[in-house]
């Protein structure tokens, strides 16, 4: 008596039906259809494999659409320097996916009570290698604000008559003022663009003396 594996389980293709081979043929057809279909969707359709989920920060318009600080638009001025432009977006970021924008850093700000992060980037109108990366901390409190930047401050830097205090450092500039801590970094690390750092830090520093968060 042949063993489990001894049986033959295959027949001869004479001995398949008509009928058998119709259904094998129309389920191999089916295959090849929803294989072609998502080889098809895949290579026409990469959005999905680029996504970002915006569901914890919103993103504003150019600087037409600029309001004040209170009607909770973007909140970045104009540099108000020759061949340089506002943030066209401003992005808002809470405490629950700060790390998205500063991952391997959010731990340190959420030890300090940070209630969010509003991120804008200025930009050269004719020269795409100068940007200007503004990081503006809502710290809650005047006290979060001096304490966290003092936790990051440089005993190299050139001291700054700005807010709660300030310093510039290679041309990147830092300062708290109100419940805020700002930081403004360019991708020009030879001080070629500081003049432009300290003007938009200037402005913003007057912007956040005394105001509890950026609403």
């Amino acid at each position: 008596m042949p063993t489990l594996f001894g049986r033959q389980y295959g027949r001869k293709l004479s001995q398949v039906s008509s009928t058998e081979r119709i259904l094998g043929g129309l389920i191999v057809i089916c295959l090849a259809v929803l294989m072609l279909t998502f080889v098809v969707q895949v290579a026409t359709n990469k959005d999905h494999l680029f996504e970002v989920d915006e569901s914890g920060f919103q993103v504003f318009g150019g600087s037409d659409e600029r309001k004040t600080l209170a009607e909770n638009e973007s909140p970045f001025p104009d540099p108000m320097i020759e061949g340089w432009g506002a943030p066209k977006t401003v992005s808002r970021y809470s405490p629950e996916n700060l790390h998205v924008k500063i991952n391997g850093r959010a731990e340190e700000y959420l030890k300090f009570n940070v209630e969010g992060l509003t991120f804008g980037t200025y930009y050269h109108r004719t020269d795409a290698d100068r940007r200007l990366d503004v990081y503006w901390y809502d710290m809650g409190n005047s006290e979060n604000a001096i304490a966290m930047f003092n936790r990051e401050s440089s005993p190299d830097g050139r001291k700054l008559e700005l807010g709660n205090g300030g310093y510039e450092t290679g041309g990147t500039v830092f300062f708290c003022s109100g419940s805020s801590y700002v930081q403004i970094l360019p991708t020009n690390f030879d001080g070629a663009d500081t003049t432009v750092a300290l003007s938009i830090a200037t402005q913003l520093a007057e912007r956040t003396a005394g105001v509890n968060g950026i609403e």
